[in-house]
């Protein structure tokens, strides 16, 4: 696993063999959908209140559906 890529344009977070696209801000928190935000308020309980809170997230999926002692990539939600 690779910590969170922040660029001033997009923003990316790399699990495994995946690079997924991120949205939000510091102030409003992140998700992976941009349609979790409403304006200037967050309206979805899949936003998270960092991007290292939303990566360790990601992690921990990734890891349940790649399985223990696996290595393979696998699919996360969108």
């Amino acid at each position: 696993m690779t910590p969170p890529v922040v660029n001033a344009a997009r923003t990316y977070l790399r699990i495994g063999a995946g690079v997924y696209p991120v949205y939000g801000d510091e102030l409003r928190g992140w998700s992976l959908s941009a349609g979790d935000f409403d304006g200037l308020l967050a309206s979805s309980p899949y936003v998270y209140a960092s991007l290292d809170e939303l990566f360790f997230a990601l992690v921990t999926l990734w890891a349940q559906a790649s399985g223990a002692g696996r290595r393979h990539t696998a699919e996360l939600p969108h």
